[in-house]
């Protein structure tokens, strides 16, 4: 790493890290951004691990680089496995997850996005892409039959997958990239190519014909109802100006579901009402509004730099140019950032001259500091274990209606959980369905009291305050506490002053009471909030605002 690209990869990288420490330090919830949000765990612990790991392959690359032809082997054989997972969520067959949590839409019209183990089908395709490159690089790298053959299986697999995950941004990511492959590579088509081709597409245009390709067509159909991808360019927009508040630090990271809301302008609230806005859906807007211009720039930085250095690789330049694109409508996760980092430090390290020299011994004065720094990411992932599984077993003893041996297990979650009351919101939930439908007595004081403690602590440790407020006023409403029952919605609408639901509720909730005028501003309020889209709305407004 002694060469220039090398001395500039670390100072990108010590300038993205020092970006998001001084986030950290100014963030509006620093013990979020230093633990992470629970729906992707990317706080300052995380990322200090990630970026640490970048600079250790990178120069363990560069010491030899056919240690990057290892590195390939191993992500096309993973990729292949996943995308192999991934393809039987399509069609039906799922030993870890249930299949409705990845499907929407009834009748003809249903969808299925297979998220592979990744939670959501848009983050698994975007690492897919990286799989699609990673095995053509290695088959470009590797004069083994074998390798090549396996990365020719895991590039057919990765693509296929891609393809039923229905996620635009990667299949436009990996059009891009095939593109740039194309332009730096100028690969000659041979006549067995050609034929794999032709008869490849022809397989998928069967599929998509046949009885199984049902849920891709209605995907397809889904897609053309929404050419735009959503209110995406509201949500940039919006974003921006949200970034403009805080252009130095940012807000802090894993922070923006809690401090965007007041951003949020009425034209997206009207465009999806009811929609959870957990990220910019953008990887520099994700960096802009989480660590400000340095971090911004830093990443922008790492991404040239890439790009300068990938001039000898045309598989591995058209990966990066392939993330790149999709990143554009997402954000990163652990496991896409890891892929993403990944990649950087092969381009990197692939510029570099191999350094001879003799073995030095490791500087014992770091041995603490080191033994500190694995010590606290060793104890950071067990209390993330522990809550996690202890977070599970509470949900399963609710479901089967212990509220007992649920209280029980949240106190462990409590004890463990590194963002500190987190998932309070999700306990208080469970609780009041349980509270609500159970048909026994005791068991519903038990869990109305357990959703009620939870709810008020959630008002305070939720990432997402708005939510929390609601809930807690309609825990009050179970209760038959109207004051409490305003004061939640009061407090939802100061967290989220374009969110229809406090404000369609409000209205209803003054209208019984009485106050005639305060429900019909709220009533207007939430009848334009909605933008049309819910009947029932509507209906409500409407009758309140023609009340006398």
């Amino acid at each position: 790493m002694r060469s220039t690209s090398g001395k500039l990869f670390i100072a990108c990288l010590t300038a993205l890290w020092l970006s998001m420490a001084a986030s950290t330090l100014a963030s509006s919830n620093p013990l979020l951004s230093v633990a992470g949000s629970s729906w992707r765990r990317d706080g300052l612990i995380a990322e200090s691990a990630l970026l640490l790991f970048t600079f250790i392959a990178a120069a363990w690359f560069a010491e030899d680089q056919r240690r990057i032809r290892t590195v390939l082997r191993v992500a096309t054989i993973t990729g292949a496995a996943a995308s192999l997972y991934g393809i039987a969520q399509y069609f039906g067959w799922d030993p870890l997850l249930p299949s409705k949590a990845y499907q929407s839409g009834e009748g003809i019209f249903t969808i299925v996005r297979p998220p592979g183990t990744f939670g959501h089908a848009d983050y698994f395709a975007s690492w897919l892409v990286m799989v699609e490159f990673f095995a053509l690089a290695l088959r470009g790298l590797d004069d083994n039959r074998r390798w090549r053959a396996t990365a020719d299986i895991a590039m057919a697999l990765a693509a296929f997958a891609i393809v039923l995950s229905g996620t635009r941004s990667a299949m436009l990511g990996l059009l891009f990239g095939g593109l740039v492959f194309i332009g730096m590579a100028r690969p000659r088509l041979h006549r067995m190519g050609m034929l794999l081709l032709i008869a490849s597409a022809a397989c998928l245009g069967l599929l998509y014909v046949s009885p199984a390709g049902a849920k891709l067509r209605a995907r397809v159909h889904w897609s053309l109802d929404d050419v735009r991808g959503g209110a995406r360019l509201i949500l940039w927009r919006d974003s921006l100006r949200m970034a403009m508040g805080r252009p130095l630090l940012g807000y802090g990271p894993e922070t923006f579901t809690a401090q965007f809301p007041p951003f949020e302008s009425v034209e997206l609230s009207q465009a999806y009402p009811d929609f959870y806005q957990e990220s910019p859906h953008n990887m520099f807007l994700d960096a802009l509004t989480s660590r400000g211009l340095p971090g911004a720039l830093s990443l922008l930085a790492l991404c040239a730099l890439g790009l300068w250095s990938a001039r000898k690789n045309a598989a591995l330049a058209a990966g990066l140019a392939a993330a790149i694109v999709c990143q554009q409508f997402m954000v990163l996760t652990i496991p896409t950032a890891l892929y993403f980092y990944l990649l950087l430090a092969m381009l990197v390290a692939g510029t570099t001259t191999p350094h001879l020299s003799e073995p030095r011994k490791y500087p014992r004065a770091l041995v603490p500091v080191t033994a500190t720094i694995a010590i606290i990411w060793v104890v950071f992932a067990a209390c993330l274990t522990v809550a996690d599984r202890s977070m599970a077993l509470a949900e399963r003893r609710i479901e089967s209606g212990d509220v007992a041996g649920a209280s029980v297990a949240y106190r462990t979650v409590q004890r463990w959980e590194p963002a500190g009351g987190a998932s309070d919101l999700r306990y208080s939930r469970a609780m009041t369905r349980l509270a609500s439908t159970t048909p026994v007595f005791a068991t519903s004081i038990a869990a109305a009291a357990e959703a009620t403690e939870a709810g008020v602590r959630a008002t305070k440790t939720a990432e997402d305050r708005q939510n929390a407020w609601y809930n807690l006023a309609t825990i009050d409403a179970l209760r038959n506490d109207p004051r409490g029952v305003e004061n939640g919605l009061r407090n939802a609408i100061k967290c989220a002053p374009n969110w229809f639901k406090p404000h369609w509720t409000l209205s209803q909730v003054l209208e019984l009471t009485g106050r005639h005028a305060e429900a019909r501003r709220e009533a207007t309020i939430a009848l334009e909030l909605d933008g049309g889209h819910d009947p029932e709305v509507a209906a409500t407004s409407k009758k309140i605002l023609s009340s006398p």
